[in-house]
């Protein structure tokens, strides 16, 4: 077995120890069908549609029902339901890390993979594979298919009542644009969110116990000292940065807003995620994910709790 199917070995035994990375994913798609099954639209006068509450009306007569106009909403309406997983997706990939080389160590699983022909940088290698590749790339699968029951649920419910005509229930040209462009994301995303991987997973290998106090108190610390001492919050800046840097960087809202008046356009869109690869920000992300993951591999190697 050479070192590459010993790395998949390894992201198929993560996914299968660790199945919220699957489940989540399912649990949220079931919430968007159910809501669109069973949630509230209200149709008012001129035209007048909303959903859920009725006392946030928004006005849809300036919509063109035109092929291009249709088309845009639904882009938009599909891509949001992936932004949904996503968001969720980042929050369990972010205790998946964060527990992923302390966990082994506590139920001395650690001793058995010690035991086995496998070096600790194919450990560490598929703990991010698993968390930044297969997870995202699983999500965007549910999310693709919940898209499609999506239009489902919804021709059966709406037919071609009025709100059929500004979403329509699929739309085979944008839906395909849609899950080439979240593809084309995965690689940028991976690149930006890297060293926040490595932070994670050197917390996850360094820590005895309680590894979300330690990852989330030095920060807090730095905050506030620097808050006391200089009236700045230049350390909150970096993190939120680091956090949200990657929808900054690509200029998603400016797309949005092009997207609404032009159609969906797959072109523009990879131009925008591109951004991240031409980002200096990013690079120097890499350089420190490399030093920690550096780190995490050498400290795993010593370290087993005895």
């Amino acid at each position: 077995m050479n070192s590459t199917q010993k790395v998949m070995m390894l992201v198929r035994r993560e996914v299968w120890e660790n199945r919220s990375l699957w489940i989540a994913p399912l649990v949220i798609s079931g919430i968007i069908l159910f809501a669109a099954a069973f949630g509230g639209i209200h149709v008012g006068d001129g035209n007048h549609m909303w959903f859920g509450s009725s006392d946030t009306p928004e006005s849809v007569n300036h919509l063109d029902p035109g092929q291009e106009k249709r088309a845009a909403i639904y882009g938009i309406a599909m891509a949001s339901f992936t932004f949904i997983q996503l968001i969720v997706l980042g929050f369990v990939v972010f205790f998946y890390l964060l527990d992923s080389l302390l966990s082994e160590r506590k139920d001395r699983s650690i001793l058995f993979w010690k035991s086995l022909p496998i070096s600790d940088t194919q450990v560490v290698a598929s703990k991010v594979l698993t968390g930044l590749v297969a997870a995202p790339l699983y999500v965007l699968a549910v999310s693709a298919v919940t898209q499609l029951l999506f239009g489902i649920v919804w021709f059966l419910r709406m037919g071609s009542h009025f709100p059929a005509n500004l979403l329509v229930p699929f739309d085979g040209g944008t839906w395909l644009q849609v899950q080439a462009g979240f593809l084309a994301m995965v690689p940028a995303v991976l690149l930006w969110y890297l060293p926040i991987a490595a932070y994670l997973l050197l917390v996850s290998v360094w820590a005895r116990k309680n590894a979300f106090l330690w990852a989330i108190l030095p920060w807090v610390a730095l905050e506030l000292i620097e808050a006391l001492l200089i009236q700045s919050h230049h350390v909150a800046e970096f993190l939120g940065r680091r956090f949200g840097g990657a929808y900054m960087v690509m200029c998603l809202d400016h797309f949005r807003s092009e997207t609404t008046e032009t159609g969906p356009q797959l072109g523009e869109f990879v131009s925008h995620v591109a951004r991240v690869f031409t980002s200096g920000e990013a690079w120097l992300g890499v350089i420190a994910a490399t030093v920690l993951f550096i780190a995490v591999v050498r400290i795993r190697r010593y370290r087993d709790d005895s």
